[in-house]
């Protein structure tokens, strides 16, 4: 798929601009990870600490700002400790 081969392209080392400049065919996941980031800096609260929250989703996002390259971000995410990411209220004994 398209975003498939963005993200390919990025693994690589290549830069966003480089990515979309040489391409033929819209990559939109990249516009919406970039949009889904700057509507929870809108919406949460400050003080809160978003990148732990939202760890993937503010990653992403510094690796497509290129703040960050792919190992980093993947090896940052590997270091996070180990939580529960949702609770099933219906599922308790």
């Amino acid at each position: 798929s398209r975003n498939r081969q963005l993200g390919y392209r990025l693994g690589q080392g290549e830069k966003l601009e480089d990515i979309l400049s040489s391409s033929t065919e819209v990559a939109e996941g990249y516009a919406t990870a970039l949009s889904l980031v700057e509507f929870i800096d809108q919406r949460v609260p400050q003080g809160f600490r978003m990148d732990l929250k939202f760890p993937i989703f503010f990653g992403v996002a510094e690796i497509l700002k290129g703040e960050r390259t792919p190992l980093e971000g993947m090896e940052d995410l590997m270091l996070l400790p180990i939580r529960m990411e949702f609770f099933d209220k219906f599922n308790e004994k």
